[in-house]
């Protein structure tokens, strides 16, 4: 077996702090939350832009969930819909009808740019949303929102609570670059602003800067911060933005964590940044910024967490007209590369994932023994993705998810706030499965496994062959699980995915139990 880069050298404790921040989210709650609004904004289609394909999908979704919780009022704008005048007037409507006690929620979905601040001040260049209509010059420079302009609608609302969800991505780099010829779309856009036509910039300068005391009561939700970008990922067979995906969710209960059918502030965080980083493979890591003011939303009854389903999905897969593939299960083929949750590259022998990244080098001769195994583990990582757990635990890399290259030495931590047991292995880019701990002495008992409260465990490895993908995977449990450890054995011996998904849905059925996952994306070669 070849060893991978994730295999551990050895462990070194360290001391963390722990953390406030979700502690002091959580805020008593009253006995009954008030009434829902939403104003919901997708634009896929543009007048003088690329075209995306998932902002749609969004605003359907989360206008769907919103009604699906009783909302007084929905306004729903699509493309051409989402006017400039439209979005204002509908958002004066529904902040004339929310009272003190209510929710209003404000969610975007499209493309996002920057431009030079029009007001100088703290910030040199402005955040702004592109409306369908936009146009760097003309009329169309006016279609076009400023984030002065939306902090000013927001402090508009001077009595309900209000939610601005953002899925939307306004400068920057990517956590990793995007494999050569991968097919992905990104919300954002880089665009000049012409200002001989331009009245937003008057009335902006107008407006002045917000003050932020008067913000206070709004709960902010951005995709992602703004020096990277953001994309869209297949979620369910569809084109979809992660964040508007996770929120959705958490409206339907998923977030629910102590189960009192509430939805606050400290819970919306948490489920947010599990749900996008999990189907973004951590190229996405959402903001939740909350003012003084705690989120309560009253959940439906029967609303909830499903059932979960301890067994492997089956993924789209495309290989080109020119590359045959073996017969394989658990897959079926897709007609376009941007339908795919995995692209078999036939010309460079790479495999591509869906988020845009190389995950695996092929032979040249595709046969089912090589490459079942590869897609079996990305199966399994994307049932993972399907598995509601709690937050427990928390698994890094000391340099973030960036590429990483052959030679360089890496370090792993992993972090509970309570104390677990725990059981890590690593899934390689070929889909060879590796215990990495704890493991069993003489036969009897754990000779390790212990994640100590507020303790960070450290463990170092160096990037080495097979390149592409690795996934370091760690499973948490309030008491010793030694079924764990023995599933995750027989399936080192046998490479059965599909068996330690069942195993795991045995031995973890009936109780509560965290779960994290990373990838090592590593390359050959030394870094550029």
């Amino acid at each position: 077996m070849t060893q991978s880069p994730t295999l551990i050298a050895f462990w070194k404790r360290a001391s963390l702090g722990a953390s406030l921040l979700a502690a002091s989210l959580l805020a008593p709650l009253p006995a009954s939350a008030g009434a829902l609004y939403g104003l919901v904004v997708g634009i896929d289609t543009y007048d003088h832009l690329n075209d995306l394909s998932g902002a749609v999908n969004d605003a359907k979704d989360v206008s769907k969930t919103l009604e699906g919780l009783g909302a007084e009022k929905i306004i729903l704008l699509t493309d051409g819909e989402a006017t400039r005048e439209n979005i204002f007037a509908s958002w004066q409507l529904l902040t004339a009808l929310a009272r003190e006690g209510d929710t209003l929620v404000f969610h975007y979905a499209g493309h996002g740019a920057r431009q030079e601040a029009i007001v100088p001040g703290h910030e040199d260049m402005d955040n702004m949303f592109l409306l369908a209509g936009f146009a760097e010059s003309g009329a169309g420079v006016n279609e076009r929102i400023v984030d002065n302009e939306i902090g000013h609608m927001l402090a508009e609302e001077k009595e309900a609570t209000v939610v601005f969800v953002a899925d939307s991505c306004f400068a920057g780099g990517m956590t990793r670059d995007l494999a050569p010829g991968t097919d992905v779309s990104l919300r954002v856009a880089d665009v000049r602003v012409d200002p001989a036509q331009d009245h937003v910039a008057d009335r902006v300068k107008s407006l002045g800067e917000v003050d932020e005391a008067s913000l206070e009561h709004v709960i902010w939700v951005y995709a992602q911060d703004r020096n990277k970008v953001t994309q869209e990922i297949r979620i369910d067979d569809q084109s979809r933005g992660a964040l508007s995906y996770a929120f959705s969710r958490a409206l339907e209960g998923n977030a629910d964590r102590d189960g009192d059918r509430v939805l606050n502030t400290a819970e919306l965080k948490s489920f947010v940044n599990r749900s996008v980083t999990r189907h973004t493979e951590r190229r996405q890591r959402p903001e939740v910024n909350a003012g003084s003011r705690d989120l309560e939303i009253d959940l439906n009854e029967t609303a909830g967490t499903a059932p979960a389903v301890f067994e492997l999905p089956v993924l789209s897969v495309f290989a080109g007209a020119s590359t045959a593939l073996p017969d394989l299960t658990g897959i079926r083929p897709a007609g376009r590369r941007e339908d795919a949750d995995l692209v078999v590259d036939g010309e460079t022998g790479a495999l591509l994932y869906k988020t845009g990244d190389k995950v695996a080098d092929l032979p040249k001769e595709l046969t089912a023994k090589v490459l079942q195994p590869v897609v079996d583990k990305w199966r399994f990582i994307q049932f993972l993705s399907g598995i509601t757990s709690t937050e427990n635990p928390a698994l890094n890399l000391s340099k973030g998810s960036r590429t990483y290259y052959e030679g360089e030495r890496v370090t792993f931590s992993i972090q509970s706030p309570s104390q677990e047991n725990v059981v890590l292995f690593n899934l390689a880019s070929s889909g060879e499965i590796q215990l990495v701990g704890p493991v069993r002495k003489g036969g009897s008992g754990l000779a390790s496994g212990r994640l100590r409260a507020g303790r960070t465990e450290k463990f170092r490895s160096e990037v080495i062959a097979p390149f592409g993908a690795d996934h370091l995977i760690a499973i948490t449990t309030g008491r010793l699980e030694p079924g764990l450890v023995d599933a995750v054995k027989t399936a080192e011996a046998t490479g059965d995915l599909a068996a330690l998904a069942q195993d795991f849905g045995h031995v973890l059925k009936g109780q509560s139990f965290g779960l994290d996952w990373i990838g090592l994306y590593s390359h050959k070669g030394e870094q550029p």
